[in-house]
């Protein structure tokens, strides 16, 4: 069944540039919530709010991405969920996020950066993050496959303990 869904879905995104799910109610979470995205979004589970968990997060995609970063001296293969798919899931429209984290750390990413695929990781070399590990998401980018990634600007940017978006 979800084999079908997921067909159906990729033919109504060919068809008509829309995933067939975008159309859909977001479910309510019910595990504990992992990300919290607010802003211009057209999907919602909460009064102005798409909260989700990990099994609503799994079931819009899994990615990896292996790259170096400034916190490891070896690259290091980052599992998780597309940022991309997070956004188009709750319809999101906007040039911008602020990304914060449980520490309220805050950093804005232009949309302009969703070229790059950046990843919401939920396990690096098979282990799955937990808060003490920079998780439970951690916001990663392909700094391997982009020189232009090799930059501050974008080191921070790689928001770990990521728990909110908002859409500006």
């Amino acid at each position: 069944m979800h084999k079908i869904a997921w067909l159906l879905s990729l033919v109504a995104t060919l068809a008509f540039g829309v995933p067939a799910w975008a159309a859909e109610p977001l479910p309510a979470p019910k595990g504990p919530v992992l990300l919290t995205i607010s802003g211009a979004i057209e999907a919602t589970n909460a009064p102005g709010l798409a909260r989700f968990d990990r099994e609503m997060l799994e079931a819009l995609g899994k990615a990896s991405i292996k790259t170096g970063s400034v916190w490891a001296d070896h690259p290091q293969v980052f599992e998780g969920i597309p940022l991309n798919a997070v956004l188009e899931r709750v319809g999101a429209k906007g040039a911008n996020l602020k990304a914060s984290a449980l520490n309220d750390y805050q950093v804005d990413i232009p949309f302009e950066d969703l070229k790059y695929s950046p990843l919401l990781a939920m396990s690096v070399d098979g282990k799955v993050l937990s808060i003490r590990d920079k998780g439970p998401l951690w916001i990663v980018y392909p700094r391997d496959e982009y020189t232009v990634l090799n930059d501050y600007r974008y080191d921070s940017r790689w928001v770990w303990q990521l728990n909110r978006l908002h859409v500006e």
